[in-house]
């Protein structure tokens, strides 16, 4: 349904393309188990329209700055395209302009459809929410910059400018009271906006939601608490959208 809400799914894909499958120095199945947002594209899915990337992020990480001197963590070979593993061994070198061949392929065509879709909800009904959706390993990976051990069920994400006063800590909350154990900006923080609008247009609204995979998963298939995490982030979509301004 085309809504004021539009689900952002960033990592929920393996799919790597050949050419780039042979330039990876380490074991492609191992870093996709560690690294990707399993099912979050089967978890979000909902009356609202997604916009997914097809590719993994192991490729390109749309969830990043494009400029390195813009991401924090490009310091640890993890920017919009990854040079190390999770674990912050060698994941490929990359070959002069190699970087950003990639990034024309794949990071910008997708933040054109993510503005272009934010901007089709402001046309029609001056307003837009974005749900940013992803999922966490259940221990601090050694890429991660936070490092405390007792993770929550949920982690909800928030953004100074685009996120309603409030909503972060009612959607908190109300996972709380179905419950779970949920913190606000931790281990993660921030939520995705289009950077046309980036701290620019409050009709743009953006919240982040980050699912323990612990939750749904059993090494990376779904375990028997799927479908109760599935109504949980249902829930989390509709209370966000009634929320919205």
């Amino acid at each position: 349904m085309f809504s004021p809400v539009l689900i952002h799914v960033p990592h929920s894909s393996v799919n790597i393309p050949p050419k780039y499958r042979q330039t990876f120095l380490a074991d492609i199945e191992t870093e996709l188990g560690f690294m990707t947002d399993w099912y979050t594209d089967e978890l979000f899915s909902c009356r609202h329209e997604s916009l997914i990337f097809p590719v993994s992020r192991l490729v390109c990480d749309v969830e990043r700055f494009r400029d390195d001197s813009e991401e924090v963590m490009s310091a640890r070979g993890m920017g919009a395209v990854y040079e190390n593993c999770h674990d912050l061994k060698p994941l490929r070198k990359l070959q002069p302009g190699e970087r950003e061949k990639i990034l024309s392929e794949w990071y910008d065509p997708h933040h054109r459809r993510l503005e272009e879709a934010v901007g089709a909800r402001l046309a029609a009904f001056s307003r837009c929410l974005i749900i940013d959706a992803h999922s966490f390993y259940h221990e601090p990976l050694p890429y991660e910059l936070d490092r405390e051990k007792d993770r929550p069920d949920f982690c909800v994400g928030t953004d100074g400018y685009h996120t309603p006063a409030g909503m972060g800590e009612r959607l908190a909350e109300r996972l709380r009271e179905l419950g779970y154990t949920a913190k606000l900006n931790s281990p993660f923080s921030g939520s995705i906006v289009p950077l046309k609008y980036y701290g620019r247009d409050k009709r743009v609204a953006s919240i982040m939601l980050e699912i323990n995979r612990g939750l749904y998963l059993d090494g990376i298939e779904k375990s028997p608490g799927f479908g109760k995490v599935k109504s949980a982030a249902m829930d989390f979509i509709e209370q966000a959208f009634a929320y919205m301004p």
